[in-house]
C-alpha cells in the first residue's frame, strides 16, 4: 500500500459534483461555489443520492459558519456580494489540516485510532438505507440489494461519511446516533439573488450563522478556538464505553460549532488501489478507491440539550428538554407548517434557529422558499428519504407576521379536525364498528393534505395580501378564514366519495352511509358540536348557528 496515492483532502480537491445552470456537470473544490457566479452559476449538487445531496447542504453550510462566519452586521454584504472564489479559498485553507481523507495524521470524520483490531465492514454498510445484518440473514433484503456498491471513490465515500455521521440511526450495541437523533430532520431556507437568481449560494448563505449566533450557543466552557474542540477527529476519540469511564458528551463539553461536525461513530476508511474499478455509486474513476472499512463501537454519545441550527424542537410538555423534529410517514406537507416556519399554538414546538434568523434579516421578501428533508426512521430501519420545498412568505414588522402566524395555525388546525372528522365518517360507512376496523387509515389524511395543499398556499398568500393591506386591523385574516372553510369541506366531501362509495349498498348498509355521510356535512357546514368547535375553536370564525343567533340579538335591539 505504500506506492498508494495519498493527500486526498476535501478543502484542495476537486470532489463535489454540482450542476451549472447551462445544465454542465462538473466537479469542484468548496471554494469554488461561486465560480462564474455572473455567467453560468451553480445551481446545486449532483450526488446520484437525495441523502448525499442534502448532507453537501449540510456540510457547506457548516464549513462556511467554521472558517467564514460573518459579523452579524457584515452578514447581508456577503448576501448581495457573493465572495470570490479566491477570497473563499484563503478563509477556506484555514481549516484544511481537519479535511484530510487519508494519510497518516488525523482524517476527517474518522478514529484517531487506526482501528487495526476492530471490525471490518463492506463500504456499502456505510449507507444509512443499506441492508442490516439481520436483513441479510434472512436473504429479505428485496428493495436495496446487498453489493449495490462494492467500491466507493475517496468522494463518494468522504460524503457518505458525513452523511453517516450526520444522520446516523441507532446501529447495535454501542453504536451511537447523531448528535440530533436517528434521522433528524434538516429545514434550510432557499432564497433567489437578486442579480443571479437561482444559484448554489442562495441555498447556502441564507442558512449560515454569524459569529454573534455562534456565540450564543456557547458555554464558559467552550469559548475557545481549540480546533479539537470543532473537529473531534483532532484528539482520540471520547468514548462512551460505561466499563471504561466513558460519559456523554454534553453543549459545555465541546465548541458550539461541532453541531455541524459530530462524529457519533468510530469509523476508520480502508483505502486500496483502484485497479482500474470504478465507484459503484457515481461511475467515477479514482486513483485510490474504498471497498471496506473498521468501526468498533462506544463512539462519541451526544446528550439532549445541543440545538442545530437548522433543525425544528419541540418539547413534550413545558419545561422539558428540547428535542429534534423527525420526519414522519406521511412526508412533509402544510400540516407541519406550526413549527416549522413558526411557534405551535402551544408554544411546544420551534422552528430551526436558521427560520428565525431569516424573519430577523430579512434582507428581501420575494422568491424565498423552505425546504425540508430527512430519512423516515423506523428505529434502525430507513423507511423513506422525505424531502418536500414549499414558498416561505415574509412581513416586515413583528404584529404582522404575528397576525400571520395566527392564520396558519387555525387554518392547520381546522385541517387537522377535517381529517379526523373524514377518517371517522369512511370508517362508520364502511365499517359495523369503526372503531375496531383495523389497518392504518392515515392515507386519508396524506390524500386530504395533498389535495388541499395549493388551496392553502393560495389562501396564504391573500392573507399575506389582506395583513399588509391592513396591518392594525382588529383581524386580517377573518375573510380568508371563512374562505377555507368551504374549501376543505369540498376536499373532504370528494374523499368521502371516492372511499366510501354508495354503489352496491343496500339495507343496512345503506343506512350506515347515509347517516355518516349527513353527520359529516353537518360538521363541515359548522353545525352541531363538532361543526361549532371546528368553526369556532379551530378557525375562530362565527358558526351558522352561532351567527343567527347574533344576527336574531341584533334585530331584536
Amino acid at each position: 500500500m505504500s506506492d498508494m496515492p495519498q493527500g486526498f483532502n476535501l478543502i484542495d480537491a476537486s470532489w463535489l459534483p454540482v450542476r451549472r445552470r447551462s445544465g454542465a456537470i462538473q466537479r469542484i473544490a468548496p471554494w469554488r461555489i461561486n465560480d462564474r457566479i455572473g455567467e453560468d452559476p451553480i445551481v446545486a449538487f449532483a450526488w446520484p443520492r437525495p441523502d448525499f445531496n442534502g448532507a453537501a447542504h449540510e456540510l457547506l453550510i457548516g464549513l462556511l459558519s467554521t472558517a467564514a462566519a460573518p459579523e452579524d452586521d457584515d452578514w447581508e454584504d456577503w448576501w448581495w456580494n457573493p465572495p470570490a472564489p479566491g477570497i473563499l479559498e484563503e478563509r477556506f485553507a484555514r481549516v484544511a489540516h481537519a479535511f484530510d481523507l487519508d494519510g497518516p495524521g488525523p482524517r476527517f470524520l474518522q478514529d484517531l485510532d487506526p482501528l487495526e483490531d476492530a471490525d471490518g465492514k463492506e463500504i456499502a454498510a456505510l449507507l444509512i438505507d443499506a441492508p442490516g445484518a439481520q436483513t441479510l440473514r434472512n436473504n429479505a433484503d428485496l428493495f436495496v440489494k446487498r453489493g449495490s456498491a462494492p467500491i466507493l471513490s475517496r468522494a463518494t465515500a468522504a460524503m457518505a461519511l458525513y452523511t453517516l455521521n450526520s444522520y446516523a440511526p441507532g446501529g447495535g450495541a454501542g453504536h451511537r446516533t447523531s448528535l440530533r437523533g436517528g434521522g433528524p430532520m434538516t429545514t434550510l431556507i432557499i432564497a433567489d439573488h437578486r442579480d443571479y437568481g437561482a444559484t448554489l449560494w442562495g441555498r447556502l448563505w441564507p442558512n449560515v450563522e454569524a459569529r454573534e449566533q455562534i456565540e450564543g450557543r456557547a458555554s464558559d466552557v467552550t469559548v475557545s478556538d481549540d480546533p479539537a474542540l470543532i473537529f473531534p477527529w483532532l484528539v482520540p476519540t471520547r468514548t462512551s464505553n460505561p466499563k471504561a469511564g466513558g460519559k456523554k458528551t454534553t453543549p459545555g463539553n465541546v465548541h458550539p460549532l461541532q453541531v455541524y461536525w459530530g462524529m457519533p461513530r468510530r469509523i476508520r476508511l480502508v483505502f486500496e488501489s483502484a485497479q482500474d474499478r470504478p465507484c459503484g455509486l457515481t461511475g467515477d474513476k479514482d486513483s485510490a478507491v474504498v471497498a471496506s472499512y473498521r468501526t468498533r463501537n462506544y463512539g462519541t454519545d451526544y446528550s439532549e440539550g445541543f440545538e442545530h441550527p437548522l433543525t425544528p424542537y419541540y418539547r413534550q410538555k413545558a419545561g422539558s428538554p428540547k428535542l429534534p423534529v423527525h420526519p414522519k410517514p406521511g412526508g412533509i406537507s402544510y400540516r407541519l407548517w406550526p413549527g416549522l416556519v413558526c411557534e405551535s399554538s402551544d408554544k411546544l414546538c420551534d422552528p430551526a434557529q436558521v427560520i428565525r434568523h431569516w424573519h430577523e434579516r430579512t434582507p428581501q421578501r420575494d422568491g424565498t422558499r423552505l425546504v425540508a428533508f430527512g430519512y423516515d426512521m423506523d428505529n434502525m430501519k430507513a423507511r423513506a428519504w422525505i424531502e418536500s420545498e414549499m414558498p416561505f412568505w415574509l412581513l416586515e414588522d413583528a404584529a404582522s407576521r404575528e397576525s400571520l402566524e395566527q392564520f396558519i395555525g387555525r387554518a392547520v388546525a381546522g385541517a387537522g379536525t377535517v381529517t379526523r372528522l373524514l377518517t371517522k365518517a369512511i370508517k362508520s360507512a364502511l365499517y359495523d364498528r369503526p372503531k375496531n376496523a383495523g389497518g392504518d387509515y392515515g392515507f386519508i389524511a396524506e390524500r386530504f393534505y395533498r389535495e388541499t395543499e395549493r388551496a392553502f398556499y393560495g389562501a396564504l398568500r391573500q392573507a399575506v395580501c389582506l395583513v399588509e393591506e391592513d396591518p392594525d386591523g382588529d383581524d386580517p385574516t377573518l375573510r380568508t378564514r371563512e374562505g377555507w372553510a368551504p374549501i376543505m369541506a369540498d376536499a373532504a366531501r370528494r374523499l368521502f366519495d371516492e372511499y366510501a362509495p354508495m354503489d352496491g349498498l343496500e339495507g343496512r348498509n345503506m343506512e350506515r352511509h347515509v347517516e355518516a355521510h349527513f353527520f359529516l356535512t353537518l360538521a363541515l357546514s359548522g353545525r352541531g358540536k363538532n361543526g361549532r368547535s371546528l368553526f369556532e375553536r379551530d378557525l375562530d370564525i362565527a358558526s351558522p348557528e352561532t351567527a343567527r343567533v347574533r344576527k336574531g340579538r341584533k334585530e331584536a335591539a
